[in-house]
């Protein structure tokens, strides 16, 4: 945590260029940006499972009712080419922490002091999970790119609509390649039973 992460992950490790310039693919540039300044960012929240903890307030709090077990949420943030930037959290798995609530969490606190390394008019590709975040996102000077989502009444998508979503998707699966990564190391099944082993919150 002192001689190895902080040059690795972060928003302090790469300046807003140098990401820029090295981790925003082509294919990002040409669908999405106006300025060569511009960065795409792609976020999404994930999950890892650990134990059950002997600590029954942590329990609770990391006990997931969607998946049926413990588990605690990262979100990751990765330029359009896989490179991760970021990796907020880990947050409690109980229903407050959603996509969205934990995305307007880090800004609203400043976490890693992202609304610095973040610029007016920067891209954020998310997921329909981030939709109650949208306007939230918007309202701080960001451009927020999501699938579009479908209208209660409505059968299908227009022909506008289905291509923004084929184009947010191309570009969006990169994070989804990186989680898998992430869940193929097994640390945290192992441990993570008490407060002081996540440094998060």
């Amino acid at each position: 945590m002192e001689t190895f992460v902080p040059h690795t992950l972060g928003f302090q490790h790469i300046s807003h260029e140098d990401f820029v310039a090295n981790h925003t693919t082509p294919v990002a540039k040409q669908l999405f940006t106006t300025d060569p300044r511009q960065a795409v960012i792609v976020l999404d929240g994930t999950y890892i499972f650990i134990q059950k903890s002997s600590d029954y307030h942590f329990q609770r709090m990391s006990y997931s009712m969607h998946k049926h077990r413990p588990l605690v949420k990262p979100m990751i943030i990765v330029g359009t080419d896989g490179y991760i930037l970021s990796i907020l959290g880990p947050y409690f798995a109980d229903g407050h922490n959603n996509d969205a609530s934990i995305t307007k969490h880090a800004i609203t606190n400043n976490l890693e002091n992202i609304t610095a390394w973040l610029q007016d008019d920067d891209i954020c590709i998310v997921d329909r999970g981030f939709r109650d975040a949208v306007q939230y996102l918007e309202d701080q000077g960001y451009m927020v790119k999501m699938p579009v989502c479908m209208v209660k009444g409505k059968k299908q998508l227009t022909t506008n609509e289905a291509n923004l979503t084929r184009l947010v998707t191309k570009c969006r699966w990169v994070v989804e390649s990186t989680n898998a990564r992430l869940k193929q190391f097994h640390f945290f099944e192992k441990g993570g039973s008490k407060y002081h082993d996540f440094q998060y919150w």
